[in-house]
């Protein structure tokens, strides 16, 4: 004997033949009055010889295999932003002249609002031998602040400087330095946000011009 539970679409006369027994032999076995009256999820016993039983069916059909799941697509790597370039910090100009190295530099390129703005010109005798610059006073530097060809700051302004001709001698691999702050005011007033040029002279005969462009932000 074995144990079936009765199926959607199963007769005993499809039962019988599956497993090579009767009808009678089904209803004897269940105690059947009506061969049709089997229900879905009824439980019968069949009664098959053990040389002609085929394999016993599951009782429920099994669920087919899933298929295996597609491998989920690599999340994308957002791209590394490009890392900004930072405005020079100190912006610097060089010139040679007559053996003297002129550097000209500010401390910063890019200023806020009322910050000082450090002004730096160096001379360096680059020679082997003894160099004397000749000045036609005793200014030997000025700084201009320019906007267009408007002039916004001139260091030199309100001073007064002996009208006699000076001389600076310089030995092999000396330097002289000429440092300068401006703090935007011009009268009392802040200059406004914008771009500016600033120069510098060394004013010996003859004279030599550096120029650097800087910077002055507005308040975020």
């Amino acid at each position: 004997m074995i144990r079936y539970i009765v199926r959607k679409g199963d007769t005993l006369t499809l039962l019988a033949a599956r497993y090579g027994t009767t009808v009678e032999a089904i209803m004897t076995a269940n105690n059947l009055v009506d061969p049709d009256l089997i229900i879905v999820g009824q439980v019968l016993l069949i009664p098959v010889s053990g040389s002609t039983a085929p394999s016993t069916p599951p009782e429920y059909p099994s669920c087919p295999p899933c298929p295996p799941c597609p491998p989920c697509p690599p999340t994308p790597t957002p791209p590394t932003p490009p890392i900004p370039t930072p405005p020079t910090e100190r912006p610097v100009v060089k010139r040679t002249f007559d053996g003297i190295e002129f550097t000209f530099s500010l401390n910063k390129s890019i200023y806020k609002i009322k910050e000082p703005i450090v002004i730096r010109l160096k001379k360096k005798n680059i020679l082997t031998v003894p160099l004397t610059l000749t000045y036609r006073t005793s200014q030997k530097v000025d700084f201009r602040v320019t906007s267009g060809d408007r002039l916004i700051w001139q260091w030199s302004k309100d001073k007064v400087f002996m009208q006699v001709v000076t001389n600076d001698r310089m030995q092999p691999g000396e330097e002289k330095i000429y440092r300068e702050v401006w703090d935007q005011r011009v009268d009392s007033m802040i200059v406004r946000p914008g771009l500016y040029r600033i120069t510098g002279w060394n004013l010996a005969t003859p004279g030599i011009r550096l120029i650097l462009d800087f910077e002055i932000e507005a308040y975020n």
